[in-house]
């Protein structure tokens, strides 16, 4: 009986975690058109130029996923794609000012949220 209380408490506490984690994870940041998804790929590309096949690696998600993203981005001329010129079939892609610009707006905001969303998350896990 214990066993079957631990696990009804185990599921409560998932479905907590999806109901604060969800809208955090899937909404557009503050008033922009970036979901946390193309943030991800903005944050990976600031530092360096990265292929597809990398940034999938890195992020632990399909290329598909990148690839629809990567579009995306280079649509809101967020980053902008290169091709190497010892293999025009391999392609990287960087950061453009825009792109750097609304990282840094989304770096600030998740530095002013992420405290609130980790004490709500331990109170949770308790």
């Amino acid at each position: 009986m214990i066993e079957a209380h631990k696990l009804a408490e185990d599921v409560q506490r998932i479905h907590q975690l999806n109901s604060l984690l969800r809208p955090f994870i899937k909404r557009p940041s503050s008033g922009d058109a970036l979901t946390f998804e193309q943030y991800r790929i903005l944050h990976e590309l600031v530092t360096e130029k990265v292929s597809t096949s990398e940034l999938s690696r890195r992020l632990n998600v399909g290329q598909s996923m990148v690839s629809i993203q990567i579009s995306r981005l280079l649509n809101g001329g967020y980053i902008q794609d290169e091709t190497l010129p010892t293999d025009r079939r391999y392609h990287v892609f960087q950061v453009t000012a825009r792109g750097r610009k609304i990282e840094e707006h989304v770096n600030e905001s998740l530095a002013a949220e992420l405290p609130v969303l980790m004490g709500q998350l331990a109170e949770i896990l308790k």
